[in-house]
């Protein structure tokens, strides 16, 4: 049996495949106990029961394992659905992360040179200093050029982070060419760094998912201890300065119920919020476009409250 991705999946479908386990359950029904699971790898993620567990599958498994599944493709209120005849722990020779986690389109190199390019462009030598700082510390630039920017929503693959950051600052500087007097150094630094807590707010060890301190403490607190910290290295770092970056930081989800800390009081503030709300719905947006095809539209989208039309669908 050809090993499908999940992503090309249809009803009645017999597939063989590797996948981590997102989410496990074992459940009651009339004939005893049966284990729900969502299941998933590098294209997406599916329901999936297994009606007559064994006792690996009952007792042993755990969200996070890669396992090698048998089953069939089903559907179930209107979302297909996968009843696994057979499943066992995968080995690490049969398996490639890239198979099983979702990744970048573009390769680490080309996200590097990205952030890199931008990290250029700043003309300010203590916002230079302060950027630098942070790539010098090579374990910590690797965390941030393969970390995730979500879980589920937006850039949530490997790489995702990085590359939602180059987008933002390419993307900040684009919108200042129309308005003069906005400080292109503050906006190529808010670009990159909004979402830098996010290197230690997930996981990606073999699903993406919050870590303990990502949870507790959240991605914009994490950010903004972390360039306090790394300023305080920097001889005679001017305040004013060090206030207005951390100012971007802390509003650059714009709103107070957004869990934002303050909101956007700067014009250098608003572009960043503005930039990242565009950049962040068309990664989620292009993510349903893909689901869907391109054409046709979508199931309600909750997180923005309607459907999403990709154009006329193929007969």
């Amino acid at each position: 049996m050809a090993e499908k991705k999940i992503k090309d999946y249809v009803v009645e479908d017999n597939i063989t495949g590797f996948f981590v386990v997102r989410t496990k359950n074992v459940r009651e029904y009339t004939r005893g106990q049966y284990v729900q699971m969502e299941l998933g790898d590098s294209t997406g993620r599916i329901s999936a029961n297994m009606w007559e567990p064994d006792s690996f599958a009952l007792n042993e498994l755990e969200a996070g394992f890669v396992v090698k599944v048998r089953g069939q493709v089903g559907e179930y209120r209107n979302k297909l659905q996968l009843t696994v005849g057979l499943m066992r722990l995968a080995t690490e020779d049969e398996y490639a992360i890239e198979d099983i986690l979702p990744h970048s389109t573009q390769t680490y190199e080309q996200r590097k040179a990205r952030i890199l390019a931008l990290t250029e462009k700043i003309e300010n030598s203590y916002i230079k200093q302060l950027v630098q700082l942070f790539w010098d510390d090579e374990p910590f630039f690797d965390r941030f050029l393969t970390a995730a920017a979500g879980k589920l929503w937006h850039h949530a693959y490997v790489g995702g982070l990085s590359e939602h950051s180059a987008n933002l600052g390419e993307l900040a500087l684009r919108v200042s060419a129309g308005y003069d007097y906005l400080d292109k150094d503050l906006l190529i630094f808010g670009g990159i760094f909004h979402d830098i807590g996010k290197v230690d707010t997930y996981t990606a060890d073999m699903a993406i998912d919050y870590t303990d301190r990502g949870r507790l403490v959240g991605h914009i607190c994490i950010a903004d201890a972390w360039i306090a910290e790394r300023a305080k290295q920097i001889e005679n770092f001017p305040d004013n300065l060090l206030t207005k970056l951390r100012h971007i930081i802390l509003s650059h989800q714009g709103q107070l119920d957004y869990a934002t800390p303050v909101v956007p009081q700067m014009p250098e503030a608003f572009v960043v919020y503005y930039c990242d709300e565009i950049d962040s719905k068309m990664g989620a947006i292009d993510r349903i476009r893909q689901r869907q095809g391109g054409k046709g539209w979508s199931d309600w989208v909750n997180l923005l409250g309607r459907h999403l039309y990709f154009g006329e669908a193929e007969d």
